[in-house]
C-alpha cells in the first residue's frame, strides 16, 4: 500500500483543519509542547496550499539602519 500523501491525510480533519495548523505551528516552534502522538504525522509534513499554514508569508521589509545619533539641523 502507498504511504498517504499530506493532503489525503489532512481531508479526515474536515473543519477541525485549522486545529491541525495550531497543532502544527506549535511543533515547529516546540515538539515538547505538542502531544509525543502527533510528531510521527508532522514529521516531514507540509501543509497543503489551502492551509493557513500552506500559505508562504509574506516577505517583510529590511529595518532601515540605525542613527548613530541625534542629527542636527544644517545651519542657514
Amino acid at each position: 500500500m502507498a504511504p498517504e500523501s499530506p493532503h489525503t491525510r489532512m481531508e479526515g480533519f474536515g473543519p477541525n483543519e485549522w486545529l491541525v495548523d495550531e497543532i502544527y505551528e506549535q511543533f515547529l516552534a516546540d515538539r515538547s509542547t505538542v502531544d509525543p502522538a502527533w510528531w510521527e504525522f508532522f514529521e516531514g509534513y507540509t501543509p497543503p496550499d489551502f492551509s493557513s499554514t500552506g500559505r508562504p508569508a509574506a516577505p517583510s521589509a529590511p529595518a532601515p539602519p540605525a542613527a548613530s545619533g541625534p542629527t542636527a539641523a544644517p545651519a542657514a
